[in-house]
């Protein structure tokens, strides 16, 4: 005589199932209630674009570039100058002839040579500035981390709802898309806390030295 039958093996299977699932039930219940109760997350946002535009550090930069800028104008001014005199001096002798074609070697390239300069004191800039804003950012997020130990913030995050979708963008979905944030109270936001801190950090700085 069989001891199990089909029905038997698929009734104690059926019963083995319902019990481990019980025990996994309960084990599941045993952790959660072992677990600590997790508070909410203190979230406080910032308004990177009108910090950035208040703080006393990167007006200065921004002079200095100006300061920069006004140097090279007057570089390219003075080789524009000298182009023009170049080319002036082509009508004193015959088109065709060694001098005129010697003047022309010599205008054309005064000509190049002020395209590289320009093009290259362009790259210059271009660099300058997004070491600045680099070194700028990482100040600010220094400075965040400070403001979030003092204050007990566990994120802050840089507020994008406050920036205004462009009226013509090219793809208005992606723009939107990029945002994270829809709405922010402005009771959690600590974009002044942050200006005060880096203008006087800064001030204190410049002080020092």
């Amino acid at each position: 005589m069989k001891l199990f039958t089909s029905r038997n093996r698929t009734l104690l299977m059926s019963s083995c199932i319902l019990a481990l699932a019980g025990f996994m039930v309960g084990v599941q219940a045993l952790a959660v209630h072992a677990l600590p109760l997790l508070s909410p997350a203190v979230v406080a946002t910032v308004d990177l674009e009108t910090t950035i535009n208040s703080l006393d550090e990167w007006a200065d930069m921004l002079a200095s570039e100006t300061g920069i800028s006004d140097g090279l104008q007057s570089e390219v001014k003075r080789r524009q100058d000298e182009i023009e005199m170049l080319e002036a001096d082509l009508e004193d002798y015959p088109s065709g002839s060694d001098k005129f074609k010697e003047a022309f070697k010599k205008y054309q390239m005064a000509g190049i040579e002020l395209q590289g300069y320009v093009q290259f004191q362009q790259l210059k800039s271009q660099q300058r500035t997004s070491e600045l804003i680099l070194d700028l950012y990482e100040e600010i997020k220094s400075v965040a981390h400070q403001l979030a130990d003092e204050n007990g913030y566990d994120i802050i995050l840089m507020n994008d709802s406050v920036l205004e979708i462009p009226e013509n963008p090219e793809n208005i979905l992606r723009e939107i898309s990029n945002r994270r944030i829809l709405f922010a109270r402005t009771e959690m936001d600590i974009t002044d806390q942050l200006i005060q801190r880096m203008n006087a950090d800064y001030q204190a700085s410049a002080d020092s030295k």
